[in-house]
């Protein structure tokens, strides 16, 4: 099976689903040299998505941009 984009928002949010599981990448510039944040969405917030979309995320996607170093973080370079 093969990641599907299922919404996006350019340089600040991705959304796709692989294997019945939903990610979530946030783009964060900054510490250099710039670095995407990977959450896999538990099944809360991944019925939650499903049912109210974006909105439904706006809580994590803030706590990611603040806390970012608690999430995989795999970098630009």
């Amino acid at each position: 099976m093969s990641k599907k984009l299922l919404e996006k928002k350019d340089w600040e949010y991705y959304i796709s689903e692989e294997d019945n599981n939903i990610e979530l990448l946030i783009p964060i510039p900054k510490p250099n040299p710039g670095f995407d944040i990977i959450y896999i969405l538990n099944e809360s917030e991944k019925e939650n998505y499903l049912h109210i979309g974006i909105k439904a995320l706006e809580n994590r996607i803030e706590d990611i941009k603040t806390n970012f170093f608690k999430y995989k973080m795999n970098s630009w370079r």
